[in-house]
């Protein structure tokens, strides 16, 4: 009994750890697009930003170290997708700004690199299901 409750709390403890990544990414973008678009509060914004990132970073973390063999095999595939799909959309995004398109997407593609990651997530997890 004690094996299957163990289980259930490393579950929990991943899907919490998970849940509380995303919440400061989300919390870290939101930041620094504000930051980006203030003039006059610009620098405060930035370094709430960093400190959110910092936190996500910690969390980030925390979920790997609450992984096991199975889901850290899971979590590879995953940042291996996300490096090359985000190798592939900065190339394509630094081409795109030396045409003089999308002048403002650097600060688009760590969102995307943490949505690629994601998608990555549920790509390998369906493979192993």
């Amino acid at each position: 009994m004690t094996d299957q409750s163990e289980v259930r709390s490393l579950g929990k403890r991943r899907r919490t750890a998970l849940r509380v990544f995303y919440g400061f990414v989300v919390a870290a973008i939101a930041s620094f697009t504000m930051g980006a678009r203030a003039s006059n509060s610009r620098g405060v914004m930035t370094a709430m930003g960093i400190l959110l990132a910092g936190g996500a970073l910690w969390s980030f973390v925390r979920f790997l170290r609450a992984a096991d063999a199975h889901q850290k095999l899971i979590n590879h595939e995953a940042t291996s997708f996300a490096f090359v799909a985000s190798l592939l959309l900065t190339l394509v995004v630094g081409l795109l700004q030396r045409f003089g398109f999308l002048s403002g997407a650097s600060l688009l593609v760590p969102a995307l690199m943490i949505a690629f990651w994601s998608i990555g997530l549920i790509l390998s997890s369906w493979r192993y299901q």
